[in-house]
């Protein structure tokens, strides 16, 4: 009804503005004013709606600004419907070639859409992957530390004390020697049990929070560092992962950056926590590598990111943000 609708008000308008013109104009060339208003609709309406107002017009023309009885004029109306007509199919035809490109064109959104979709999803995978092989291999390292020395060191010191048992009720002078040996591999298993705990979570970042935990490692560090921490307490992840990032920072600056001096800072910004670890040692951090994208997954997993800014001979910089959560 709409299209109906248009199509009289153009047949109309175009009529009006041709009436007081007959005097101007005695014959019929002005009817290509009709032709343009069916090429518009049937552009944007379709060719049935062009068809429709071409023999609206030729009626019009017909009527208000020909003379019937004049053979001359009769073949224009004639001409006018024919050439409005073939407006009305190209109209047509440039309005279903144009929506075949807007199909394609959102077609073509709607794959690589899908393509980013799909390569999003290989990414997360990949990383999620990463991050469990770590896991796993941090588990089997931890295992493997306990395996070869706390343990072996406790299993020495039981058998040491069962001896001591021994020679105590033989009253074998050895005893002071056996209890000395035994104190001593409890003690060596202590520091070591000590030092394994500290690769998990240490104790100075669980009861003193990020600033102690971060003032512990600078602390240990082969290199002068820095430290500007003044955030309070954060939740535990938050915590746990900016620890983990502060110290492999550290340690990848102690082993290859042939650094004087390092600087970490915090600071919480709208809600976001930003971890910086600067260096002024030589440089060429490889973004891609294996440590780099480690830090990468294990912020992944709390939606974070890392930037690293390492120019060759510039000194590293290395950024993390962590979204803090309740």
């Amino acid at each position: 009804m709409l299209g109906l609708a248009l199509a009289a008000a153009v047949v109309t308008g175009v009529t009006l503005l041709l009436y007081p013109l007959s005097d101007l104009d005695p014959g019929v060339s002005s009817g290509v004013l009709y032709v343009l208003g069916v090429l518009l609709l049937s552009i944007h309406w379709g060719l049935w709606l062009g068809l429709v107002t071409s023999l609206a017009s030729a009626l019009a023309l017909g009527y208000f600004h020909a003379d019937l009885h004049n053979e001359g004029d009769l073949v224009a109306i004639g001409v006018l419907f024919l050439t409005a007509t073939v407006a009305s199919v190209i109209g047509d035809r440039a309005r279903l070639r144009a929506q075949e490109a807007e199909g394609r064109l959102r077609l073509e959104e709607e794959l690589r859409q899908r393509d980013a979709e799909r390569i999003q999803v290989r990414e997360v995978r990949a990383s999620r992957e990463r991050v469990l092989a770590a896991a796993d291999e941090e588990r089997r390292r931890v295992v493997r530390d306990l395996h070869d020395g706390a343990q072996q060191r406790l299993v020495h010191t039981v058998m040491t004390l069962n001896l001591v048992r021994r020679a105590h009720a033989d009253h074998d002078p050895a005893v002071d020697e056996l209890i000395g040996e035994a104190l001593d591999h409890a003690e060596q298993a202590t520091v070591e049990l000590r030092e394994l705990a500290h690769g998990i979570l240490p104790s100075v970042l669980t009861h003193g929070g990020l600033r102690s935990g971060v003032n512990a490692l600078a602390s240990r560090a082969s290199v002068a560092v820095t430290v500007d921490v003044p955030v309070d307490r954060l939740p535990a992840a938050i915590e746990a992962t900016a620890y983990f990032v502060v110290a492999e920072a550290l340690t990848n600056v102690a082993k290859h950056a042939r650094a004087g001096k390092a600087v970490v800072s915090a600071s919480i910004d709208d809600g976001v926590l930003r971890i910086e670890v600067h260096d002024d040692g030589v440089g060429g951090v490889d973004p891609d590598g294996a440590g780099v994208s480690g830090l990468a997954d294990r912020l992944a997993t709390l939606d974070g990111t890392l930037r690293v800014e390492s120019p060759p001979g510039g000194g590293t910089v290395l950024v993390a943000t962590l979204p803090i959560r309740a």
